[in-house]
């Protein structure tokens, strides 16, 4: 009886035993492959994010999916020691073609366990490695040949390098080459990577039989981090040519809203516009006297609107506006705008301050008399307050209006008008007004 009792307890164990076994093999074979994906220019919010993506429990590699011409503001330090101390190997894929790494974005690549590109990619420009501080670039991965290691870095320390299968050069940088990203998946399969003092064995990829013939497919889950809603939207602006189409957009809204007196939806437009707009502004690497430029030209288009002419301040405030766009950031080549946009947007910019406003603002303060003269002298009625501009009704017409500065009109009053500049009235108050 004796003997039957520990034969029970000792198959009980064993039991035991193989059932840990198979819940920690099913555990392992459902731990997924996370993809951060680390595109454009880097800043604080992308590195927070990436460190938090790094944190992610449960997870069986982590690859860092690269396209990005650097790091533009932010502390590349803590980003770093997230992939040293990450639970999981750290892969970086530079890629599809034609992705490019340079500054902190080569550096990121860089320290990754296992690193990875695309045949055609670009990868250069190392120092700074963040732009806007002027961060000096950072220490190679542990365990590099430093000689070799910096002879490579010094290549690229204001250059690029094109990643192809004559560049062994790029070790250090690229250890292999994967065209797409499925294929780097199914070449990490058996890999070993080292952690400290843990070893990781990668299992990702699995024959399976397809009309006779044996293929390699991926045998775990791919999953994609991206950043929130809202770290999206302000990252429209995250591109010099896009900073800049948000901030001429809020600009041309807002005038339409001073001079067209509508109903506040251009100027809602204008302050959205803003927060991409202020976003670039405040981690792209500016060339500000190109803000001076942009702002001048729209300040050069809306004195021409004003006065109804199209001379000489039409050609000035189209030239400032590209000149702007174009100078919008100071380092070249790693954050050039697309000059196809400022274009574009420069010449959007001008018809709409000088035929869609002035078309929208003269059906809306159109009146029925003809002829410029035959305002003059005319009575009307202050709605909107005038100090000195606010809004007047002349035949039951609405028209902007102007008084002499220090004047103050309160809405009700009666004011003549006295003269006429562009589509803009400028009036006097009647009696004691």
């Amino acid at each position: 009886m004796r003997h039957l009792t520990r034969i029970a307890v000792l198959g009980l164990v064993v039991l035991g035993l193989l059932s840990a076994l198979a819940g920690a093999v099913a555990q392992d074979e459902d731990e997924p492959i996370v993809v951060v994906e680390v595109g454009d220019p880097i800043d604080q919010r992308v590195l927070d994010y990436i460190v938090d993506a790094l944190a992610t429990p449960d997870v069986h590699a982590f690859i860092l999916k690269i396209d990005s011409p650097g790091v533009s503001s932010g502390d590349l330090t803590p980003v770093l020691q997230a992939v040293a101390s990450a639970n999981a190997p750290v892969v970086s894929w530079i890629g599809p073609n034609p992705a490019v790494a340079f500054g902190g974005a080569a550096w990121l690549a860089n320290h990754a366990d296992v690193r990875s590109a695309a045949p055609g990619a670009q990868i250069g420009y190392l120092d700074p490695a963040v732009v806007r501080s002027g961060e000096a670039s950072p220490s190679a991965r542990p365990g590099d040949d430093t000689v070799a290691f910096r002879a490579v870095a010094d290549s690229l320390a204001d250059a690029t390098q094109t990643v192809d299968l004559e560049t062994p050069t790029l070790l250090g940088f690229v250890d292999q080459l994967d065209p797409a990203l499925g294929q780097l998946v199914i070449s990490l399969d058996g890999v070993t990577v080292d952690r400290g003092d843990r070893q990781f064995t990668l299992s990702t990829a699995m024959t399976e039989e397809i009309d006779g013939e044996e293929f390699l497919v991926a045998s775990r889950r791919v999953t994609f981090l991206k950043t929130g809603l809202f770290d999206r939207f302000l990252r429209l602006g995250a591109r010099p040519e896009t900073a800049f189409l948000f901030l001429v957009i809020a600009l041309a809204f807002a005038v339409f809203e001073f001079y067209a007196a509508g109903s506040g939806l251009m100027a809602g437009v204008a302050a959205l516009s803003l927060f991409p707009a202020g976003y670039g502004l405040a981690t792209l690497p500016m060339w500000w006297p190109s803000l001076g430029l942009v702002l001048g030209g729209i300040g050069v288009l809306v004195w021409g609107f004003v006065q109804n002419r199209v001379d000489w301040r039409a050609a000035l405030g189209s030239l400032s506006l590209v000149l702007g766009g174009l100078l919008f950031t100071q380092t070249r080549p790693m954050y050039p705008p697309a000059p196809w946009l400022v274009i574009v947007a420069s010449a959007t910019v001008v018809v709409f301050i000088w035929y869609t406003l002035t078309t929208v603002v003269r059906g809306r303060f159109a009146t029925p008399t003809v002829g410029r003269e035959s305002m003059l002298g005319r009575r009307a009625v202050v709605v909107d307050e005038l100090e000195p501009i606010g809004v007047v009704i002349v035949d039951g017409v609405r028209w902007r209006a102007a008084v002499d500065r220090g004047v103050v009109v309160q809405p009700g009053a009666a004011v003549e008008i006295v003269g006429i500049t562009g589509l803009l009235l400028d009036v006097e108050p009647i009696g004691g007004s």
